[in-house]
């Protein structure tokens, strides 16, 4: 039966842990369609495709849960889930808490952020120097700098400052 009119088709950025707090709501859930989809690589709104929905709802959910006032679920990055009580009489309320993951990438850009600090890096690229074979040398001098600044970073030191970012910060990409 398809109930895609009355639901909301979501995909979870960050891992979510689900509280039903009154009610139940029926949780329909796929797998990630990429190992780890994150940000611009393999989230399913930015991989959009009109056929999705038509095509979930086809193959069924790989897995259906009712959730009961006072239990939780913990949703994993990736999955999409479309939650709704359509088929329950009582009023039903849940709260969604995001669970901030950190990754590699989310650490290789902490490090990397801090080369803004060296003027060499906030140097302007002129239109000019996009093309072909100039750009190709100042990416090359550009990593090579790089590389020279990021092995003269006190780990550390960066460790308190990533860190602290990690508990801080209000928004990221990763």
């Amino acid at each position: 039966m398809s109930v895609s009119g009355f639901c909301s088709w979501l995909c979870s950025r960050d891992p979510t842990l689900i509280v039903q707090v009154a009610g139940t709501k029926t949780w329909q859930l796929w797998k990630p369609h990429v190992p780890a989809p994150m940000r611009d690589w393999g989230e399913s709104f930015r991989v959009w495709q009109e056929d999705f929905i038509p095509r979930w709802e086809a193959a069924g959910p790989d897995l259906t849960i009712d959730l009961q006032a006072g239990q939780t679920l913990l949703l994993p990055r990736g999955w999409v889930h479309n939650p709704h009580a359509l088929h329950h009489d009582e009023p039903s309320l849940h709260l969604t808490f995001a669970i901030r993951e950190r990754t590699p990438l989310w650490l290789a850009e902490q490090l990397v952020a801090r080369a803004i600090e060296q003027p060499a890096f906030r140097r302007v690229s002129l239109p000019p120097d996009l093309d072909q074979p100039v750009l190709a040398d100042q990416m090359d001098e550009t990593r090579r700098a790089l590389v020279v600044f990021l092995n003269s970073l006190d780990m550390a030191e960066m460790a308190g400052l990533v860190r602290q970012a990690a508990m801080t910060e209000l928004e990221y990409t990763t």
